[in-house]
């Protein structure tokens, strides 16, 4: 791609040239508001901040914190080169960067349209690294269908589109990268302060310009410059896209072009050349290497933000899938956060950092049963629209999160673990599930035969939030004998998700048997036919009789009172609601809880406790209130109690369950 430049007229082009000539130090006058702001945009980027940062900012000092450098290798992630095919063959090399996990934002002159995006690719990655080798990077699809939105070159100059999930090579996340938030606050940098710019040069490498490029000009008081920033860098063609930063990380511009020193000699508009020598504008195109560049320009972060915010509101657009621009809008604006982090925080990632090499004691044997990440491509998970009606997933709410943070899950943008037929939102305080649901048919339902158990890790989320063999072996229960007081017990029942062709129901079971879907149970809750087991068998065994579909969400009551054992606290309920649909149509669900609590407290015990179990049918609603989860409104609207309240279950004669009519 050739380098885009820009021109100015004269008098600007002084204006900046005078700027270049100032520099900050402690004498200059600095204005109370704009420090106060200036402070709090550096708060903002998560990255800290000292009195040496106040002082650098002054002018004291030129040092940065040590943490620079990581935070540094994290922005860059984000950063990508777009290969541009042209129709006949070749093509153009530019940067860019991601603004969310589905968005990518480049220049207009990069893209200029839908129809270049669908040639292009963006590849992430493609970098040197520790011993100078260039790592081979990972291309992902450009989609314009996902999103297109463009504004031309001489206005804002940018384009943000859709970029693929998946890379090329059928197993990298693009949530992988992370992503640069655009904080649309000002005062995320001050004129004479410096920038930093992550750029694929000429489609080469990556490369970074740091630190020693001034700002020299933020806006202007003309409309059509208001929305720019100059400063001094050393930039390539290619570089078009690239993100600006400060020393905090945030991005401040989108890396737009660079300025030529011109002139105007007796109406005649002049250009500089490198030599010294000034030609005739119109034949520029012919020295276009040899042009003397006194500035680069950015397009700034906040009018980029305001024009994404203006085009979502045009009557013209609203036909258009607003849907991830939207996200983009509601992330930055502080509306609803795309990570469970800060909203402001500069950096941004959705996935889980990489497990650490060196385990505690306890978990120096969970690499025996564990699946590499690319074993789980293709799992689709539970699904919403199952029974012909969406029913998503729950809500975790933060009265839902006192318990204990989501576990980020590595590849996804939600953190759900998606396994084959079911699904799991894990806590990764009390290393369970927070929720599981499954999708049960019926009619395609197979028996498999049990074998051995073997439970498996799960790489895609750390190792050590995980409840594994070590909860569970070498203690001996009150009977005397090595079972040990809590069995290995199925939120999503291995007999549920078995159901489709004989491979399919094969690797349902298999895939039952993570420790992310496990749960401590007491072994007489756990394997009496009259409690737990008795209920998920009756469930299970309605569906296939009827040839009935079902939807099925379980999981533990969290408590902040639950008693510790071996380090984890035990729930004391479960729940489980059931949702299936008549031969009208028409949606049923049903919430029971059964309590463990007697083996839960006191532990361990002397005597085998006994007496009457304090198991119940309640409401769905009763279950959001005790477990801090959010389900749809047409689960809770289908309760078949809704109405009344909880009744004890003294046997299976007890249970209301829906049935086809």
């Amino acid at each position: 791609m050739s380098n885009f430049t820009t021109f100015y007229e004269e008098h600007f082009i002084r204006e900046l040239e005078n700027q270049k000539k100032l520099t900050k130090n402690q004498e200059t006058d600095i204005k109370l508001a704009t420090f106060a702001n200036r402070v709090g945009r550096m708060a903002d980027s998560g990255a800290g901040i000292t009195v040496l940062d106040l002082e650098r900012y002054m002018g004291r000092n030129d040092l940065l914190r040590f943490n620079y450098l990581s935070r540094g290798m994290q922005a860059g992630k984000a950063v990508c080169r777009i290969y541009v095919a042209d129709k006949f063959g070749g093509g153009s090399w530019g940067t860019g960067f991601l603004i969310t996990p589905n968005l990518i934002i480049t220049n207009n002159h990069v893209i200029p349209d839908s129809e270049s995006a669908t040639r292009s690719f963006a590849e992430f990655g493609y970098e040197a690294d520790n011993n100078g080798l260039v790592q081979q990077g990972k291309r992902f699809k450009i989609q314009p269908e996902k999103t297109f939105v463009t504004s031309i070159a001489n206005e804002l100059d940018i384009t943000i589109l859709g970029v693929s999930d998946i890379a090329d090579d059928g197993i990298t996340n693009i949530a992988d990268y992370g992503f640069l938030r655009m904080n649309p606050a000002l005062h995320k940098v001050e004129e004479l302060e410096f920038v930093s710019i992550i750029q694929h040069p000429s489609g080469d490498e990556k490369y970074i310009s740091i630190r020693e490029n001034k700002v020299i000009k933020i806006g202007d008081t003309n409309p059509d410059k208001d929305i720019k920033i100059w400063y001094e860098c050393d930039t390539a063609k290619g570089s078009s896209g690239a993100a600006v930063f400060n020393d905090q990380w945030q991005v401040v511009a989108l890396h737009h072009s660079s300025v030529a020193d011109s002139r105007n000699n007796n109406g005649t508009i002049e250009v500089k050349l490198a030599s010294g020598e000034w030609i005739p504008k119109n034949e520029e195109d012919s020295y276009e290497e040899n042009l003397c560049y006194i500035a680069n320009e950015g397009i700034r972060t906040s009018r980029i933000v305001a024009y994404i915010k203006n085009y979502i509101g045009l009557p013209e657009n609203q036909a258009t899938n607003l849907s991830f621009l939207q996200e983009f809008l509601d992330d930055v604006l502080g509306v609803k956060s795309i990570t469970t982090s800060n909203t402001k925080e500069s950096i941004a990632s959705t996935v889980a950092p990489a497990p650490t090499a060196s385990f505690p004691e306890a978990y120096k044997d969970k690499s025996k049963n564990i699946w590499p990440i690319e074993h789980y491509i293709g799992r689709k998970g539970y699904q919403d629209d199952f029974l012909g009606i969406t029913i998503p997933l729950p809500e975790v709410t933060p009265n839902a999160l006192k318990y204990g943070p989501v576990t980020p899950v590595q590849g996804t943008l939600d953190n759900v673990l998606r396994y084959q037929h079911f699904s799991v939102i894990h806590n990764s305080k009390r290393k369970i599930a927070f929720v599981t649901a499954v999708n049960i048919d019926g009619s395609s339902w197979k028996n498999i035969t049990r074998g051995v158990d073997k439970w498996y890790y799960d790489s895609r989320i750390p190792l050590d939030v995980q409840l594994g063999e070590e909860m569970y072996s070498n203690e001996p229960s009150p009977d005397g004998s090595k079972k040990g007081w809590f069995d290995r017990g199925h939120l999503v029942r291995r007999q549920d998700p078995d159901w489709g062709t004989n491979d399919e129901a094969l690797l349902a079971d298999e895939d039952t048997f993570h420790w992310a879907n496990c749960s401590p149970q007491y072994w007489f809750f756990n394997q009496k036919q009259e409690l737990w087991q008795g209920l998920e068998n009756y469930i299970l065994y309605n569906t296939d009789k009827d040839d009935l579909k079902a939807s099925v969400f379980s999981g533990p009551v969290f408590d902040e009172n639950d008693e510790p054992h071996r380090g984890v606290q035990i729930p004391q309920y479960f729940f489980k609601i059931v949702a299936v649909i008549d031969s009208t149509g028409k949606l049923f669900s049903s919430a029971y809880v059964v309590s463990q609590k007697k083996w839960a407290i006191d532990i361990p015990f002397e005597v085998l406790p006994v007496g009457d179990h304090n198991n119940f049918q309640t409401t769905i609603a009763k279950v959001e209130q005790m477990t801090g989860l959010r389900f749809p409104d047409a689960l809770r609207e289908a309760d078949v109690r809704k109405d009344k309240g909880d009744v004890g279950l003294r046997s299976l004669a007890d249970v209301a369950i829906p049935r086809r009519k």
